[in-house]
């Protein structure tokens, strides 16, 4: 027969092993909610500031970058279907949004077309249209008494650097202001040769 004080000093040893377990199962549940804490708030300030920085990175899990292809990405989610791209198999989304306007004036003369139009004869001018960003070409024509402008091509050239850097924030104190020894963060700044562009980052958590 085992002696009581056997049994009971297994019984603590086993008691103080299941606690030991507990103690490491709730600490390290309780840093997968920190870091899941962090995750979310992370996301959210980078939605806020994102019309000001026009750059947002974002850590999806798999359904919510499942719900958020099916809500915001239709055309992303079709892409993904017809090349037979799993969700679960998708690492990083990046995506670049340029709006480009050009609200330079240009003027050409016409004269010739104007003439041929008074006398009946066909007339055929090239025109184009240039700058650093977009060229347009295209032709006047006019023959058998229609007038008819003709776009030919199209050309669109544009650069956009993103710039990942690290900036201080600033302090205050009294009435003195400085960033010196101020807590660092990560910054953003796109510079854009044409137009206005946006980047939108999305990581899946693994």
């Amino acid at each position: 027969m085992i002696p009581i004080t056997v049994i009971l000093k297994n019984i603590k040893i086993v008691f103080y092993a299941l606690a030991i377990v507990l103690i490491i199962y709730f600490i390290k549940e309780n840093q997968r909610q920190q870091k899941e804490i962090h995750r979310l708030s992370e996301n959210i300030t980078q939605i806020v500031k994102y019309d000001s920085t026009r750059y947002a990175e974002q850590t999806y899990t798999k359904q919510e970058l499942k719900e958020y292809l099916e809500y915001n990405r239709q055309d992303l989610q079709k892409f993904l279907q017809e090349n037979k791209i799993a969700i679960k198999n998708v690492q990083k989304i990046i995506t670049t949004k340029l709006s480009y306007k050009d609200t330079t004036v240009v003027n050409t003369d016409l004269q010739p077309v104007l003439d041929a139009i008074k006398t009946k004869n066909e007339i055929n001018v090239p025109i184009i249209d240039t700058n650093e960003c977009l060229t347009i070409k295209g032709n006047i024509m006019y023959a058998d008494d229609v007038l008819k402008l003709s776009i030919t091509e199209r050309i669109f050239k544009n650069t956009s650097d993103v710039v990942t850097h690290t900036e201080r924030k600033q302090w205050k104190f009294l009435f003195i202001k400085s960033k010196l020894f101020g807590r660092k963060y990560t910054e953003v700044t796109i510079n854009d040769k044409c137009g206005t562009s946006q980047t939108f980052v999305i990581d899946q958590k693994k």
